[in-house]
């Protein structure tokens, strides 16, 4: 609104500070390992940002055998990711140090170590996904030529495992891929990066609500270890997720939990929705930040934070026939009475009903006389 300001006087014009909730990012993955070259001591532990396998060549050289670091993050880029920061460590006595530094950087979303499938130092990383609240740890399981044995290596890691709130995911086994050196020759890689790759095209395909299941392995020219049904149970039981070749096709991500008992937070696209919508929101309201705590705030709150999760379940990432079915949003005197107000506070209680992965479908088959009947359950 212009004014003409020719002549002295007081001037009003309002300022409407409760914009639209924009989504954050949800495909930003850190890698933390060792590559082929190491910087200098000062950028040990440092997080470096690259958006092409090429840029990750220049700065830390490509392939050396025993290192995986280079193959997960082609197969991250390979598989769909667009951008990565590149953690190096020596060892693993950098890993805190490494874990610490990820803490300064906010766009975070998914965070890898490559190769690394001691429990101890994995455990490391889903602490840090849960304090911060924003991110998930995509994990590789022990290479292991007897996955259901409950004294095996990798059931052994798995019980070293465990996320209350859902904030990682393990997946088995590793992938074989063509040696980039002599392609006639065949390599064993972890998978982590080519999922957390797979995550990101996800992300950007169908939006953070989709399970990142049923997927191709881009770049992965089988499995080290195929599956059958009954040992995928097992393995899905314990929430581990399985990597599989059907006959004809390509290596697929076929699991889709994370490493928790909580039935509410088993399903890696519910962990990572929620923590997609907190995000966007904690962002998206900053505005209301030493605003009069009054009830105008709270119904622009309300009205700003309804208009971004109305946006959320028309793109499917809500169960509902209506916005009221998928979601609710409520600032009320009961739970804002006087001593939360004169704290400072303004508690906000919101309601989700996300959308479940169709994990198994029933298919019911009778007999009648003009033949077989199935119907989808």
């Amino acid at each position: 609104m212009a004014y003409d300001t020719a002549a002295p006087g007081v001037y009003v014009k309002e300022i409407t500070p409760a914009g639209p909730i924009a989504g954050v990012g949800s495909t930003v993955t850190a890698f933390v390992g060792t590559p082929a070259v190491l910087p200098g001591e000062a950028g040990l532990g440092e997080p470096f940002p690259v958006t092409t396998w090429t840029a990750y060549v220049a700065k830390f050289g490509d392939y050396k055998a025993g290192v995986q670091l280079p193959y997960a993050v082609k197969g991250f880029f390979d598989n769909g990711g667009t951008f990565a920061y590149i953690v190096p460590v020596q060892n693993a006595a950098g890993l805190d140090a490494a874990i610490d530094r990820l803490t300064r950087y906010p766009d975070v979303s998914m965070v890898c170590l490559p190769g690394t499938v001691d429990a101890a130092a994995q455990a490391k990383v889903l602490a840090h996904c849960e304090t911060m609240g924003d991110r998930f740890a995509v994990l590789d399981g022990v290479q292991d030529a007897n996955p259901v044995n409950p004294q095996g290596p990798l059931l052994t890691q798995r019980g070293g495992l465990d996320s209350g709130n859902g904030f990682g995911a393990l997946y088995w086994p590793w992938l074989v891929i063509p040696d980039p050196g002599a392609p006639d020759r065949r390599l064993t890689v972890p998978p982590s990066g080519h999922v957390a790759g797979i995550m990101a095209r996800c992300d950007d395909t169908v939006g953070v609500h989709r399970a990142p299941a049923n997927e191709d392995v881009r770049g992965a020219l089988d499995v080290e270890y195929q599956l059958n049904d009954t040992e995928q149970g097992q393995l899905n039981h314990r929430n581990i997720n399985a990597i599989r070749r059907f006959p004809g096709g390509p290596p697929l991500v076929w699991g889709a939990r994370t490493l928790t008992t909580s039935v509410s937070w088993q399903y890696v696209n519910v962990r990572r929705l929620v923590c997609y919508v907190e995000d966007s929101i904690r962002q998206g309201v900053r505005w209301a930040v030493f605003a009069p705590n009054d009830l105008r705030l709270w119904r622009g709150l309300e009205r700003s934070i309804g208009e971004f999760l109305t946006r959320v379940w028309q793109a499917g990432a809500l169960f509902g026939a209506t916005a009221k079915d998928a979601f609710y949003v409520s600032i009320t005197e009961e739970l804002n009475p006087p001593d939360v107000r004169a704290r400072g506070e303004v508690v906000i209680e919101i309601g989700l009903a996300p959308s479940r992965p169709a994990e198994f479908i029933e298919l019911r088959i009778g007999l009648w006389d003009g033949g077989a009947s199935i119907s989808e359950g």
